[in-house]
């Protein structure tokens, strides 16, 4: 059976053809974008769906082989997915019309053949807690942050003219598959932005990143930190996440338990960030990390 557009149909129960590869939720939970394993177009759509009631929204074709990571910016307004075909999509969220009741996202910008950066499979991507960039690590061993990409009332109204997303970073070669990638959500103390990245080998980098300071040289671009032996996986890590705040979890209590120095201990808190790994090897790690000693 075929449906609207020459896509085969799905069943309405399963959606997809083949197993679930990935998941991804906008900020207001309203909204569950999957995807599953593609050797063909016609596979690769990712499907939107309602989370209060389950049903399916949407059908976002572009990618030709499997999507393997998706990721909402933290405003709910875009939707980035990237691929094994070694190119990303970026999905706008459409202003609801008089009629409309569910959100709807229309392509607003992706990489091809001749724009495409990366030479191997895209394995992860993560957004900037502003929502203005957002990062793509690879096998080729490559890590690049992509913008800028605000919306503003006139990317709305006009699409006739394609935005512009193009490198902003250098490119960071990290020696090795870069099969994570993440943006903390907290700022450096001099205002850069502090990714994690995470390697097939199991080790976890951590770099800032200062946008202006492009250049071949890389000064865009500082190391401070990584796992050691005793501390790195095993195996491969298939995803970091941060803590979306700063504080240790179970740590930041004071001032509700009454203790009479509660101020400075939240205070010494705030300069602690964590950030969670879990990895092929059937491991999940929390790293404590002082945002001071970076």
């Amino acid at each position: 059976m075929k449906s609207e557009g020459g896509v085969p149909a799905r069943s309405p129960r399963y959606g997809h053809g083949f197993e679930m590869f990935c998941l991804a939720s906008d900020s207001a939970g309203s909204v569950v974008a999957s995807a599953c394993k593609a050797s063909k177009t016609e596979h690769a759509a990712v499907i939107l769906w309602s989370a209060s009631t389950w049903r399916q929204l949407q059908m976002l074709s572009y990618h030709t082989l499997t999507v393997t990571q998706m990721a909402f910016s933290p405003d709910a307004r875009l939707l980035l997915a990237v691929s094994r075909d070694r190119t990303w999509s970026l999905w706008k969220r459409n202003l609801p019309g008089p009629d409309d009741t569910e959100p709807l996202f229309s392509l607003h910008a992706h990489t091809g053949k001749d724009t495409a950066v990366h030479t191997r499979i895209i394995w992860s991507c993560d957004w900037s807690p502003d929502s203005k960039y957002f990062a793509t690590s690879s096998r080729d061993k490559k890590v690049i942050v992509w913008g800028p990409c605000g919306l503003d009332a006139s990317d709305a109204t006009d699409a006739s003219s394609p935005p512009e997303i193009k490198p902003c970073s250098s490119v960071l070669d990290v020696g090795d598959s870069a099969t994570a990638v993440a943006f903390c959500p907290v700022f450096c103390t001099d205002n850069s932005y502090l990714l994690a990245v995470g390697l097939e080998c199991g080790r976890i980098l951590l770099y800032t990143w200062c946008p202006g300071r492009q250049g071949g040289d890389g000064h865009d671009w500082n190391g401070c930190g990584e796992t050691d032996v005793s501390q790195s996986h095993s195996l491969a890590v298939k995803r970091l996440r941060w803590r979306p705040r700063a504080g240790r979890a179970g740590r930041d209590r004071g001032e509700e338990d009454g203790q009479p120095d509660a101020g400075s201990e939240i205070e010494r808190e705030s300069s602690w960030l964590q950030l969670a790994s879990a990895s092929a090897d059937h491991s999940v790690k929390i790293f404590n990390i002082n945002k001071r000693a970076l």
